[in-house]
């Protein structure tokens, strides 16, 4: 019973309301409880680090959890809605800066490092994973989500014409718009499979523990998103259909090696 009702509070810590994104975070919940359970250790005694928290849609689940909690992320207005809450809420586990992932560095170990949606962003992951797994000890786990590069939500992006065109820096000229920089904002830039993601962490002495899925084809029709019904039958979905037809996925990777904490 204590904990489903420490789960209830990390959900509703949460701004989050969508289906897909309430599994995402019973994802991570689970795999911090499964931490835990394995290391003998209390949540309150945890040092998460988050990398790319955005507006706080998984920070504040994780300070609600009573863990020692570490956010950052590029975006300037981001940031400052998440301090502008920690200073509301009086919350006192929590601090977020405004840091790069290529060049974060406060010296610090931490027994989780989360980053949800953040890799398909990117236009060095390698130089990404180098830097935070840094900061992980021998153990530590890295949970991260990430769209499936050739799965049904990026083949819909990607014959999105007008997103297509939005990148033609002469025509921004024209409309007076700032220059395209790839990389620079919303739009990805990786497009992983599953292979490519475990080679990619498997470098930095990080091994597959745990692989999930987020949801399925029904995402590509655009309003249906919203239907609840739907969204739920769609996440449900995804968990009997081979990985390779799911939208997302979700993982954790374990640190066999690493630095001393």
């Amino acid at each position: 019973m204590r904990l489903k009702s420490i789960l209830d509070t990390f959900i509703t810590s949460s701004y989050y309301t969508d289906p897909v994104d309430i599994k995402k975070l019973n994802f991570i919940f689970s795999a911090i409880d499964r931490y835990t359970t394995l290391r003998k250790k209390a949540m309150e005694d945890l040092r998460i680090l988050e990398v790319g928290c955005g507006r706080g849609g998984i920070t504040f689940p994780l300070a609600s959890l009573g863990s020692q909690v570490r956010a950052f992320d590029v975006d300037t207005d981001s940031v400052g809605y998440v301090q502008t809450q920690i200073s509301k809420n009086k919350i006192k586990n929590l601090i977020v800066t405004v840091d790069h992932g290529y060049t974060f560095d406060d010296g610090m170990n931490y027994d989780v490092v989360i980053a949800s949606e953040v890799f398909e962003h990117v236009l060095e992951p390698l130089k990404l994973a180098a830097n935070i797994t840094k900061r992980m000890m021998q153990d530590s786990y890295l949970i991260g989500t990430t769209p499936n590069g050739y799965g049904p939500w990026e083949i819909k992006n990607r014959a999105n014409l007008t997103a297509y065109f939005r990148k033609w820096n002469w025509l921004r000229h024209l409309l007076g718009k700032s220059p395209y920089i790839k990389g620079s904002g919303a739009d990805h830039c990786q497009f992983y499979t599953k292979k490519a993601l475990v080679r990619l962490f498997s470098g930095f002495s990080l091994r597959l523990v745990d692989f999930a899925k987020s949801d399925s084809f029904l995402t590509i029709f655009g309003p249906l998103r919203k239907n609840i019904l739907l969204a739920n039958i769609d996440i449900k979905l995804a968990d009997i259909l081979p990985y390779w037809l799911a939208s997302g996925w979700y993982f954790v990777f374990e640190m066999k090696t690493g630095h001393d904490e």
